[in-house]
């Protein structure tokens, strides 16, 4: 199996810090979905999807790199916290 990020709105996957391929064959392996969520996160990419890629294809599975992985949700808020309503004075 490999570990692989692919672009949700291009389709590419990272081959390299600013180099993304079609080819999932020369996409970058981070051989194992920890190092591969751990650069999305230092790298602040959006919109990916966590692959993790087998010998045939058909078994491949997409997992969106989202809040669920610790990463910021967008509403400056961090994940798994829940905004409480200020009392009035």
């Amino acid at each position: 199996m490999k570990t692989h990020l692919r672009n949700k709105r291009t389709g590419s996957y990272f081959q390299g810090v600013s180099d993304w391929t079609t080819n999932v064959r020369e996409a970058f392996d981070f051989k194992m979905p920890e190092r591969a969520i751990r650069f999305v996160k230092d790298a602040g990419l959006k919109a990916v999807d966590l692959v993790l890629a087998f010998d045939d294809p058909h078994y491949n599975i997409h997992l969106p790199v989202d809040e669920r992985f610790g990463l910021s949700t967008g509403n400056g808020r961090k994940p798994g916290t829940r905004q409480t309503a200020q009392a009035s004075a």
